[in-house]
């Protein structure tokens, strides 16, 4: 009898302990999603932690169980840390988090059942590496191509970028915020960046130079690492062909991430020589214009350190203009050595990098020019943020060695304060010291403000910015003639901008945004809902920018090297439209710009810059299947130091790019079958003076996802 009422008051307490346990609130399952606030992209390797527990968001998105008040704290390696509450029966929470880089006032979370808000950057455009191979990009440059207000230059294999106007010296190039454009040459070299490596591009014209240091002051090119395994074949027309691939090994502990290209072309075009010595057009093919580039990378990210190794070898004819023959023998190899090194300690983002250079050029028929020349770069800087103020100071040198007399040494260092402030009007600010040896010690500042509403944004930007003579500027435009000479530091007394963004009701699920949904919903850990509605989006701005003592360089006026020039004057605006509904997107932009140099009372057109250009794309989409239009259009560009001439201008010119692209369902893996023609209309044109480019080109690709 004891035992058996030992038994039940064992159940009877078994069932007591039940429905005090029924009484309790439950703990939902919720997603947690952790979004750049800036970009709008899946930010990797973020750490959640609540109660009693914690967690590595090593994708995009995670699933948690909380109770309703849980406190969470998120944090990530470069970006201020998010605490908050969850008071909401929403399934999923997205937490913004504000990069250091930024400044932002605070990151902010967000949580609704079925529908995501991102807050964007003002004109920034962000582009989806998957979307833009479905269109037809095969490497960095064709992918920069494709986004609007940029101008992708090409100069002997290298491909840079102009913005808004300015030279590519004057365009800041980051690879997950960590800065690629390199201090001593003032480039970013895209071909260098592997495109299987990369998972968007976000392009923002105008940049605060206080945040992104000098020389910015034509924009921001923002690239983000994919993640994932992924493989790529190419072939195309003039012997181009093209292998790369990556694979992303490692768990929540943080991803090691290594890819690499290998591309060779021969590049032996047939074209039209109007412009040779003859007097006559004749029918001629490139000669010498083979290229062979060879990129790898190895990545690691994790909540405690970002480290990049990026190392590439190019080896390339370097062709002469047509209506100069003499260089069509000339060869050139290049070794570029890319190391960055990111870590948090005690809320202070530590950084540094090391960039080192090999140059050898070889000319058969005058070895007298034969020239092999070494640079070094080195630097380290430190960004703290402290509440509304980033503090960020770093010091840095360059070491240049060269056959000959070809030598340089110089050190440079500097120290920035910004803050920031949100509320009925978002606004920062910000003062910038550079101390450049030779050049002494040169300040700047920006201030900016901008009303964000629902459907509407309007904001203005003044600024101050410096740009030191760098070896580029000396040496590495024209390997063929070297011309050391002086140089005064470029100084943008003003650089001015208002801009406006209207878009419809639902139209904030942005570019940006969506391609955030993307990438959360591609995890299987959250779901997105866009409705089928037609969203329209309206930007435009209108720029002002000086520049004294501008460092121009006159490409097919065989000065050979840069020079101050006095002032440069740069006015114009800028506008894009894009229209989407379901599965078909358009979107079109255009820019008309003012560029001239002013010297007393001369006034010169800055060389290669179009008074109007601008670009449409259209993608439609239909099951597994895409169709996608692009063409662009530069008006004519003069080419010449002298008056505005139109016997000194290049024509204007259109070109059609048409890609399709198809998903075919396998098992293993998802394939990507595209086949592109560039430049439909076969439209001869020429980049630069002299140097013609091909006409119609086809190319086939196939890429497979596992």
């Amino acid at each position: 009898m004891t035992s058996q009422m030992r038994v039940l008051a064992a159940l009877i307490g078994s069932l007591a302990a039940a429905s005090v346990l029924m009484a309790q609130p439950t703990r939902p399952l919720r997603t947690i999603c952790v979004i750049d606030a800036v970009t709008g992209r899946a930010v990797p390797y973020a750490s959640v932690a609540w109660d009693n527990a914690a967690r590595v968001i090593a994708t995009a998105c995670t699933g948690i169980t909380v109770t309703s008040d849980s406190r969470l704290l998120v944090t990530r390696l470069g970006y201020a840390p998010w605490r908050g509450e969850v008071r909401t029966d929403a399934d999923t929470v997205f937490v913004h988090l504000a990069p250091i880089a930024a400044a932002l006032p605070a990151a902010t979370a967000r949580a609704e059942s079925s529908r995501e808000w991102i807050l964007g950057a003002r004109n920034a455009v962000s582009l989806a590496v998957d979307s833009a191979r479905a269109s037809g990009a095969h490497s960095t440059g064709s992918l920069v191509a494709m986004l609007p207000y940029t101008f992708p230059r090409s100069a002997r294999g290298e491909v840079s970028l102009s913005l808004r106007g300015a030279r590519r010296e004057q365009v800041a190039v980051t690879l997950d915020g960590t800065p690629l454009t390199d201090p001593a040459t003032g480039l970013a070299d895209l071909a260098d960046v592997p495109l299987v490596l990369l998972g968007s591009a976000t392009v923002a014209p105008g940049s605060d130079p206080i945040l992104n240091g000098p020389g910015a002051a034509g924009g921001v090119l923002s690239l983000q690492s994919g993640t994932g395994s992924i493989m790529s074949l190419r072939t195309a027309a003039y012997g181009d062909r093209l292998a790369e691939g990556a694979v992303s090994l490692g768990g929540t502990g943080g991803r090691l991430r290594i890819g690499a290209s290998h591309r060779t072309a021969r590049n032996d075009f047939a074209f039209v020589n109007a412009s040779g010595t003859t007097g006559t057009a004749i029918d001629e093919r490139r000669v010498n214009n083979d290229v062979t580039r060879t990129s790898a990378m190895a990545q690691w990210q994790s909540t405690r350190a970002n480290i990049t190794v990026l190392g590439a070898r190019a080896e390339l004819g370097l062709v002469g203009p047509v209506n100069v023959r003499d260089y069509d023998e000339d060869r050139s190899t290049t070794e570029r050595l890319f190391v960055r090194a990111t870590s948090q300690l005690a809320g202070t983002m530590l950084s540094s990098g090391l960039r080192a250079f090999w140059l050898g050029y070889r000319d058969p028929a005058r070895p007298l020019f034969n020239t092999t020349s070494r640079a070094l770069a080195a630097d380290v800087d430190a960004r703290r943020a402290i509440g509304r103020v980033l503090m960020h100071a770093g010091i840095g040198g360059d070491r240049l060695r060269g056959d000959g007399e070809l030598v340089q040494d110089r050190t440079r260092a500097f120290v920035s304060s910004r803050i920031a402030g949100s509320g009925a009007l978002d606004w920062s600010g910000g003062v910038r010291l550079d101390a450049i040896e030779g050049s002494g010690a040169l300040p700047s500042f920006s201030l900016a403000v901008a009303r964000r509403m629902r459907s509407f944004d309007v904001g203005a930007r003044l600024a101050q910015a410096v740009r030191v003579p760098t070896l580029y500027d000396l040496y590495f435009s024209s390997p063929q003639r070297i011309t050391v000479r002086a140089l005064d530091a470029e100084r943008i007394t003003l650089d001015a901008e208002l801009h406006a963004r209207w878009r419809t009701a639902d139209g904030g699920a942005s570019s940006a945004a969506a391609n955030a949904t993307t990438s959360a919903t591609a995890n299987g850990s959250a779901t997105a809902f866009v409705p089928a509605r037609t969203r329209v989006t309206l930007e435009g701005a209108v720029i002002s920018r000086t520049t004294r003592n501008a460092i121009i360089w006159f490409p097919g006026n065989f000065g050979w090297s840069p020079a101050n020039v006095g002032t440069e004057h740069v006015s114009g605006v800028e506008a894009r439209a894009v229209v989407a509904r379901g599965a078909v997107e358009v979107q079109a932009w255009s820019t008309l710009y003012r560029a001239e140099l002013l010297s007393g009372a001369l006034r010169v057109p800055t060389p290669y810059v179009p008074a109007c250009a601008g670009g449409a794309a259209a993608r439609a989409s239909r099951g597994p299947a895409q169709l996608s239009l692009a063409t662009r259009w530069l008006g004519a560009r003069p080419y010449t130091a002298g008056p505005r001439d139109d016997a000194f201008m290049l024509p204007s010119v259109a070109l059609l790019d048409v890609a399709f692209s198809v998903r075919p369902r396998i098992i293993a893996a998802d394939m990507l079958f595209t086949f592109a023609l560039d430049n439909v209309t076969d439209r001869a044109w020429q980049s630069v003076r002299g140097f013609p480019s091909p006409g119609r080109a086809w190319s086939v690709a196939l890429t497979l996802t596992p």
